[in-house]
């Protein structure tokens, strides 16, 4: 690993643990409460929601690494290629279907339902774009609203509790879950990160054309699916746990280029990070403008996504095939 590579791994630590110290500190004073309640405030509600904001921004961080890689292009990200809606209705769906059911069972459940939903809306796109990159992601913003819309369709269906829960994953809402919800969450994040890091050669080589990795003995068809297997394995998990938030995936990858450069074994950990501390910022400001305006993280994530997103789209996009 070379000296620059080191250094981005040390920033995106130093941006981690700020983050933390964010999410951790920001928000309601604590100094009205005893010291017994500050310490099971920050044990019980604090914690568990600092290592949500960081499971899950990982988690898209990475996943919009491992799309961009596959499709070889700067716009794709689970929320732009329609991943994170399928995976919202999935979740959605399953909490229909859930009814009382005790939420050790549920979240499995959930997560199970959404990584199926995300897997078929790829499908079906990729199908639909017929290997038009540029197709597949106006199709993933198509789809987004059309399964925000099936979403918003269950409600009838669907008691108070539920409703809330829905109307949560479609807007990106760092919930306070049980500790066990986000420690899974992570689990499956650094999993997916040390796949990346035993791979960090092969995926180097799927950034050349087709034919010259091929030449040197990558099976380009199957390596491509397990990254978007991968990805959208990363994506679920991320909405499962705080909803469909967006351009983490997007942002996150090019900051960690600009730092790293394009080696795998160093940008999949740096992604993970990057991604997580950005969305602990995000969580943590969205807390101390609680008293002024109350927003869910993903509408932050948004106001400073989607310029971005624009700014990409006016550039063209690495690879943009029509």
């Amino acid at each position: 690993m070379s000296g620059r590579e080191r250094w981005a791994l040390g920033a995106g630590l130093g941006a981690l643990l700020a983050g933390l110290a964010a999410a951790l500190l920001l928000g309601a004073p604590l100094d009205g409460f005893a010291a017994s309640e500050r310490v099971r405030l920050l044990l019980e509600i604090r914690l568990p929601e600092a290592l949500a904001a960081a499971a899950v921004g990982g988690a898209l961080g990475l996943a919009g690494l491992l799309f961009q890689l596959a499709l070889r292009n700067d716009l794709a990200d689970p929320y732009v290629m329609g991943v994170a809606g399928g995976a919202a209705f999935g979740a959605s769906a399953a909490l229909l279907v859930l009814g009382a059911a005790p939420a050790a069972l549920s979240l499995p459940t959930r997560g199970l339902a959404a990584f199926g939903a995300g897997l078929l809306t790829l499908a079906l796109l990729r199908r639909v774009a017929g290997g038009r990159v540029l197709a597949l992601l106006l199709g993933g913003v198509v789809a987004n609203t059309a399964f925000a819309a099936g979403a918003r369709a269950l409600a009838a269906a669907l008691s108070p509790g539920q409703l809330t829960q829905v109307s949560a994953l479609l807007v990106g809402f760092i919930p306070t879950p049980p500790l066990q919800e986000p420690l899974v969450a992570l689990a499956v994040g650094l999993a997916a990160v040390a796949w990346a890091l035993a791979r960090g050669r092969g995926l180097d080589l799927l950034l050349l054309a087709d034919d010259e990795a091929a030449s040197l003995g990558v099976d380009v068809g199957r390596a491509r699916e397990r990254v978007l297997l991968a990805g959208t394995l990363l994506a679920a998990t991320a909405v499962t746990l705080a909803g469909m938030v967006g351009f983490v995936g997007l942002l996150v990858p090019h900051a960690a280029r600009a730092l790293a450069g394009h080696r795998h074994r160093s940008l999949a950990p740096l992604s993970f990070l990057l991604g997580a501390a950005v969305l602990l910022v995000a969580h943590g400001v969205s807390k101390a403008l609680a008293p002024v305006v109350l927003l869910p993280v993903g509408a932050y994530t948004s106001l400073l996504g989607a310029p971005a997103f624009l700014a990409l789209m006016l550039r063209g996009g690495r690879g943009v095939r029509g």
